[in-house]
């Protein structure tokens, strides 16, 4: 009888240890939140507009291609970010960023770990569901994916933007090869922050910089 009762109350322990282990709050995970996948290879440049940067040097007028490094603008998922807490780690100029801080301001803006003013980062709502990394001066951090040989399309088209913000751009439909090597040398270097490239059929139709600050 008496050994009946003990094993009648082990029985009781074990399951009141069960009960008690299944409503703790399970251990927290932290994440690791990466940019979203860059949707263009360099390997595979077909269709696609992409940020940028190359050299006139870099124009081989007589083979008619364009030797340029390819970028893709560091995007991350709207619903990873409305989820992060502190504890997960923001991949953020291509390093791991462990979040101490979260912190919305008055103008949207998600400032991790204090913002770009104390050594943070910041995030803003972007299209589709996105979220973007914002530099100074409103710029978007960018990944090198790389660099590519495309070729020119005969009618491709430069569309370059003036010296000063209110100057209206050009639009240049022949004559690239020799506007190009009138820029002054300020000038003949593109870079991925307001340059793009839209390449249909595997050919470049269109270059285009934008002013920026």
């Amino acid at each position: 009888m008496k050994d009946m009762k003990t094993k009648s109350l082990l029985l009781l322990l074990t399951l009141a240890v069960a009960v008690l282990y299944s409503c703790s709050p399970a251990p927290k995970t932290n994440k690791c939140i990466a940019p979203l996948p860059a949707g263009t290879s360099v390997d595979n440049l077909t269709d696609c507009t992409i940020p940028v940067a190359f050299t006139t040097d870099e124009f081989d007028w007589m083979g008619g291609n364009l030797t340029l490094t390819v970028y893709n603008e560091d995007l991350y998922d709207a619903v990873e970010v409305s989820l992060m807490q502190v504890g997960d780690t923001l991949i953020y100029r291509q390093e791991p960023i462990v979040i101490t801080s979260l912190k919305e301001d008055d103008r949207g803006i998600l400032e991790v770990n204090g913002g770009l003013e104390e050594g943070g980062c910041w995030l803003v709502g972007y299209e589709g569901g996105t979220y973007r990394s914002m530099e100074w001066d409103d710029h978007s951090a960018y990944t090198e994916l790389g660099k590519a040989q495309v070729a020119l399309a005969e009618d491709f088209r430069i569309i370059d933007c003036g010296l000063n913000p209110e100057d209206p751009s050009d639009t240049i439909s022949t004559g690239q090869k020799l506007y190009l090597e009138n820029l002054p040398d300020g000038r003949k270097d593109f870079f991925s922050l307001n340059t793009r490239v839209t390449i249909e059929n595997g050919m470049i139709t269109e270059i285009n910089r934008k002013w920026i600050p």
